[in-house]
Protein backbone atom coordinates (compact mmCIF):
# COMPACT_ATOMS: atom_id res chain seq x y z
CA UNK A 1 0.00 0.00 0.00
CA UNK A 2 2.82 2.39 0.87
CA UNK A 3 4.51 1.76 -2.50
CA UNK A 4 1.26 2.48 -4.31
CA UNK A 5 0.76 5.75 -2.41
CA UNK A 6 4.38 6.79 -3.02
CA UNK A 7 3.94 6.17 -6.74
CA UNK A 8 0.72 8.17 -6.78
CA UNK A 9 2.25 11.08 -4.90
CA UNK A 10 5.28 11.14 -7.21
CA UNK A 11 2.96 11.56 -10.19
CA UNK A 12 1.06 14.40 -8.59
CA UNK A 13 2.49 17.85 -9.22
CA UNK A 14 0.55 21.08 -8.89
CA UNK A 15 1.18 24.55 -10.24
CA UNK A 16 1.32 26.95 -7.29
CA UNK A 17 -0.48 29.81 -9.04
CA UNK A 18 -3.49 27.62 -9.84
CA UNK A 19 -3.50 26.19 -6.32
CA UNK A 20 -3.39 29.73 -4.92
CA UNK A 21 -6.30 30.75 -7.14
CA UNK A 22 -8.35 27.77 -5.92
CA UNK A 23 -7.56 28.51 -2.28
CA UNK A 24 -8.58 32.16 -2.74
CA UNK A 25 -11.84 30.92 -4.27
CA UNK A 26 -12.36 28.67 -1.23
CA UNK A 27 -11.77 31.58 1.15
CA UNK A 28 -14.23 33.75 -0.77
CA UNK A 29 -16.77 30.92 -0.70
CA UNK A 30 -16.44 30.45 3.06
CA UNK A 31 -16.68 34.20 3.70
CA UNK A 32 -19.71 34.51 1.43
CA UNK A 33 -21.40 31.57 3.14
CA UNK A 34 -20.64 33.02 6.57
CA UNK A 35 -22.03 36.44 5.68
CA UNK A 36 -25.01 35.16 3.70
CA UNK A 37 -26.96 34.43 6.86
CA UNK A 38 -26.88 38.15 7.75
CA UNK A 39 -29.12 38.99 4.78
CA UNK A 40 -31.76 36.39 5.66
CA UNK A 41 -35.04 37.64 7.07
CA UNK A 42 -36.27 36.60 10.50
CA UNK A 43 -38.42 33.80 9.08
CA UNK A 44 -35.52 32.23 7.22
CA UNK A 45 -33.29 32.58 10.27
CA UNK A 46 -35.90 30.81 12.38
CA UNK A 47 -35.93 27.94 9.85
CA UNK A 48 -32.14 27.70 10.07
CA UNK A 49 -32.25 27.66 13.88
CA UNK A 50 -34.93 24.96 13.89
CA UNK A 51 -32.87 22.84 11.51
CA UNK A 52 -29.71 23.17 13.61
CA UNK A 53 -31.60 22.35 16.82
CA UNK A 54 -33.16 19.32 15.12
CA UNK A 55 -29.72 18.23 13.95
CA UNK A 56 -28.32 18.57 17.48
CA UNK A 57 -31.22 16.59 18.92
CA UNK A 58 -30.80 13.80 16.37
CA UNK A 59 -27.15 13.43 17.40
CA UNK A 60 -27.93 13.61 21.10
CA UNK A 61 -30.64 10.96 20.76
CA UNK A 62 -28.52 8.64 18.60
CA UNK A 63 -30.81 9.08 15.62
CA UNK A 64 -28.01 9.58 13.14
CA UNK A 65 -28.18 6.98 10.38
CA UNK A 66 -24.73 5.43 10.08
CA UNK A 67 -25.72 3.90 6.75
CA UNK A 68 -25.26 7.38 5.29
CA UNK A 69 -21.69 6.33 4.58
CA UNK A 70 -22.65 4.76 1.28
CA UNK A 71 -24.63 7.79 0.17
CA UNK A 72 -21.84 10.16 1.20
CA UNK A 73 -19.10 8.20 -0.53
CA UNK A 74 -21.16 7.81 -3.70
CA UNK A 75 -21.95 11.53 -3.80
CA UNK A 76 -18.32 12.50 -3.23
CA UNK A 77 -17.05 10.05 -5.85
CA UNK A 78 -19.57 11.42 -8.35
CA UNK A 79 -18.39 14.98 -7.68
CA UNK A 80 -14.73 13.98 -8.05
CA UNK A 81 -15.50 12.11 -11.28
CA UNK A 82 -17.41 15.07 -12.72
CA UNK A 83 -14.60 17.48 -11.83
CA UNK A 84 -12.08 15.11 -13.42
CA UNK A 85 -14.04 14.69 -16.66
CA UNK A 86 -14.71 18.41 -16.97
CA UNK A 87 -10.96 19.01 -16.84
CA UNK A 88 -10.72 17.58 -20.37
CA UNK A 89 -13.54 19.80 -21.65
CA UNK A 90 -11.95 23.20 -21.25
CA UNK A 91 -15.13 25.11 -22.10
CA UNK A 92 -16.91 23.64 -19.04
CA UNK A 93 -14.20 24.53 -16.52
CA UNK A 94 -16.37 27.26 -14.90
CA UNK A 95 -18.53 24.42 -13.57
CA UNK A 96 -15.60 23.13 -11.50
CA UNK A 97 -15.04 26.61 -10.09
CA UNK A 98 -18.72 26.86 -9.18
CA UNK A 99 -18.63 23.44 -7.49
CA UNK A 100 -15.59 24.46 -5.42
CA UNK A 101 -17.20 27.78 -4.51
CA UNK A 102 -20.46 26.06 -3.54
CA UNK A 103 -18.74 23.52 -1.26
CA UNK A 104 -16.84 26.36 0.40
CA UNK A 105 -20.06 28.34 0.73
CA UNK A 106 -21.70 25.41 2.54
CA UNK A 107 -18.86 25.30 5.09
CA UNK A 108 -19.18 29.03 5.74
CA UNK A 109 -22.96 28.85 6.02
CA UNK A 110 -22.71 25.90 8.42
CA UNK A 111 -20.36 27.86 10.65
CA UNK A 112 -22.61 30.91 10.75
CA UNK A 113 -25.72 28.73 11.31
CA UNK A 114 -24.24 27.16 14.44
CA UNK A 115 -23.13 30.58 15.68
CA UNK A 116 -26.60 32.02 15.03
CA UNK A 117 -28.18 29.23 17.04
CA UNK A 118 -25.75 28.83 19.95
CA UNK A 119 -23.53 31.95 19.83
CA UNK A 120 -19.99 31.29 21.16
CA UNK A 121 -20.83 27.68 21.98
CA UNK A 122 -21.96 27.29 18.38
CA UNK A 123 -18.57 28.51 17.15
CA UNK A 124 -16.77 25.89 19.23
CA UNK A 125 -19.19 23.19 18.16
CA UNK A 126 -18.89 24.12 14.47
CA UNK A 127 -15.10 23.75 14.62
CA UNK A 128 -15.50 20.13 15.68
CA UNK A 129 -18.24 19.73 13.08
CA UNK A 130 -16.03 20.67 10.12
CA UNK A 131 -12.56 19.67 11.36
CA UNK A 132 -10.70 17.82 10.07
CA UNK A 133 -12.76 15.95 7.46
CA UNK A 134 -14.44 18.94 5.77
CA UNK A 135 -11.19 20.89 5.71
CA UNK A 136 -9.34 17.95 4.16
CA UNK A 137 -12.10 17.48 1.60
CA UNK A 138 -12.19 21.12 0.57
CA UNK A 139 -8.40 21.18 0.22
CA UNK A 140 -8.64 18.04 -1.90
CA UNK A 141 -11.26 19.62 -4.13
CA UNK A 142 -9.07 22.73 -4.35
CA UNK A 143 -6.07 20.75 -5.57
CA UNK A 144 -8.17 18.77 -8.03
CA UNK A 145 -9.78 21.94 -9.36
CA UNK A 146 -6.41 23.67 -9.69
CA UNK A 147 -5.12 20.81 -11.83
CA UNK A 148 -8.21 20.82 -14.06
CA UNK A 149 -7.87 24.59 -14.42
CA UNK A 150 -4.25 24.26 -15.50
CA UNK A 151 -5.12 21.49 -17.97
CA UNK A 152 -7.97 23.51 -19.49
CA UNK A 153 -5.90 26.68 -19.87
CA UNK A 154 -3.05 24.72 -21.45
CA UNK A 155 -5.49 23.12 -23.89
CA UNK A 156 -6.82 26.55 -24.85
CA UNK A 157 -3.28 27.83 -25.41
CA UNK A 158 -2.41 24.86 -27.60
CA UNK A 159 -5.60 25.27 -29.62
CA UNK A 160 -4.95 28.99 -30.17
CA UNK A 161 -1.38 28.26 -31.26
CA UNK A 162 -2.54 25.39 -33.45
CA UNK A 163 -0.38 22.87 -31.60
CA UNK A 164 -1.29 19.35 -30.51
CA UNK A 165 -1.27 18.44 -26.84
CA UNK A 166 0.05 15.18 -25.41
CA UNK A 167 -2.98 14.06 -23.43
CA UNK A 168 -1.31 10.79 -22.45
CA UNK A 169 1.01 12.51 -19.97
CA UNK A 170 -1.85 14.52 -18.53
CA UNK A 171 -4.04 11.43 -18.33
CA UNK A 172 -1.40 9.49 -16.35
CA UNK A 173 -1.09 12.30 -13.82
CA UNK A 174 -4.81 12.85 -13.85
CA UNK A 175 -5.48 9.21 -13.11
CA UNK A 176 -3.04 9.32 -10.18
CA UNK A 177 -4.78 12.40 -8.77
CA UNK A 178 -8.18 10.75 -9.25
CA UNK A 179 -7.16 7.58 -7.38
CA UNK A 180 -5.49 9.61 -4.62
CA UNK A 181 -8.66 11.72 -4.25
CA UNK A 182 -10.86 8.63 -4.00
CA UNK A 183 -8.65 7.16 -1.27
CA UNK A 184 -8.69 10.36 0.79
CA UNK A 185 -12.45 10.83 0.33
CA UNK A 186 -13.03 7.25 1.45
CA UNK A 187 -11.06 7.85 4.65
CA UNK A 188 -12.68 11.22 5.46
CA UNK A 189 -16.15 9.82 4.76
CA UNK A 190 -15.51 6.93 7.12
CA UNK A 191 -14.46 9.44 9.78
CA UNK A 192 -17.46 11.69 9.13
CA UNK A 193 -19.97 8.82 9.27
CA UNK A 194 -18.68 6.61 12.07
CA UNK A 195 -16.60 8.86 14.33
CA UNK A 196 -17.87 12.43 14.09
CA UNK A 197 -21.36 11.66 15.53
CA UNK A 198 -19.79 10.35 18.76
CA UNK A 199 -17.41 13.28 19.02
CA UNK A 200 -20.25 15.74 18.47
CA UNK A 201 -22.41 13.97 21.05
CA UNK A 202 -19.61 14.37 23.60
CA UNK A 203 -19.23 18.05 22.70
CA UNK A 204 -23.00 18.56 23.01
CA UNK A 205 -22.95 17.25 26.60
CA UNK A 206 -20.22 19.71 27.47
CA UNK A 207 -21.38 22.82 25.63
CA UNK A 208 -25.10 22.63 24.91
Amino acid sequence: MKKVMDKLLNNIKFDKKYVLFSIILVILGILTGSLFITILNDTDKSIVIEYIESFINSINENKVNLNNFYNNIINNVIVITIITIIGFTYFLIPINLLVLFYKSFVIGFSLSSFILTYKIKGLIFSIFYIFPHMIINILLFSLLTSFTLKLSINMIKYIIKGKSINLKNYFNRYFSIFIFSIIIIFITTLYETYIIPYILKFIIKILI
